[in-house]
């Protein structure tokens, strides 16, 4: 029951990357101090984020999210961030620890620690865990990005009973850069015990401040649209995923980024 319930904390957080089908694993935005931390070795800015989700629009089912990431010129990226998911009779909660370098002109690298603690009500108290993360971003081209993450590689226990375990979950991607104005995703997931689901989508920048972005999902089936305003140092990104039988998932976010 309760990795069921570990299983509504999306591997990717962020409004943009719910637009363009949960895809993130290139992106190297504050973000990434979470969704792959081989990326977040390649932000080139101090930055800090928080995003809202509200899944098939239940309050009880919404997820919050706040992260940080201090750039160094010359040591590697440090980042923080903390998701909160569910209400007072089940909650979810992550406390996570990153660090990104570039290892060289091409290849960037990242570890993570998260420490997770579930709540559940009544009699049942609360289960403390930690886990591990890696990722690697490969720039190849200009235009050509590979990203690989690996969550939970520890394949950390939550319990005795039936080897009950948080999930694993690898993924790998890429993104392709058309031009300026208009780049691919496209990325493959994987736990365990699941089927692979394959992620795309699409990020059109028509103007100087406007993005439009598109995606889908194969496993559940799902499609997304979200936009997102640049508005220099400050960014706002909405986003919405569809389920055909249990509705839609808004999320938003806002993300400051510091001049150094």
């Amino acid at each position: 029951m309760a990795m069921q319930g570990w299983s509504q904390v999306h591997p990717q957080i962020g409004a943009r990357s719910a637009g363009i089908g949960g895809t993130a694993l290139t992106f190297s935005d504050v973000y990434s101090a979470y969704n792959n931390p081989g990326a977040f070795g390649a932000l080139e800015k101090t930055e800090v984020g928080v995003n809202y989700e509200n899944r098939y629009l239940l309050q009880e089912l919404s997820t919050q999210a706040i992260a940080f990431g201090y750039h160094t010129e010359n040591n590697g990226n440090i980042g923080l961030h903390f998701q909160q998911y569910g209400f007072e009779l089940y909650r979810e909660m992550q406390i996570g620890l990153s660090y990104g370098l570039k290892l060289s002109d091409r290849f960037f690298g990242g570890v993570g620690f998260n420490f997770h603690r579930i709540h559940l009500a009544e009699n049942y108290g609360n289960k403390n865990t930690a886990s591990g993360a890696l990722g690697i971003l490969y720039k190849a081209t200009d235009n050509l990005h590979f990203g690989v993450r690996v969550l939970n590689i520890s394949r950390t226990k939550l319990a005795e009973y039936e080897d009950e375990r948080l999930p694993t979950t690898f993924g790998m991607g890429l993104t392709y850069y058309f031009s300026e104005k208009v780049l691919w995703n496209i990325e493959a997931e994987k736990t365990i015990i699941q089927p692979v689901n394959v992620k795309t989508g699409l990020e059109i920048h028509p103007h100087e401040i406007l993005y439009i972005r598109l995606g889908v999902n194969s496993y559940p089936f799902q499609s997304a649209f979200g936009f997102g305003l640049n508005l220099d140092q400050l960014q706002f990104d909405l986003a919405t995923t569809w389920h055909s039988t249990l509705g839609m998932s808004p999320s938003a976010g806002l993300t400051y980024r510091f001049k150094k």
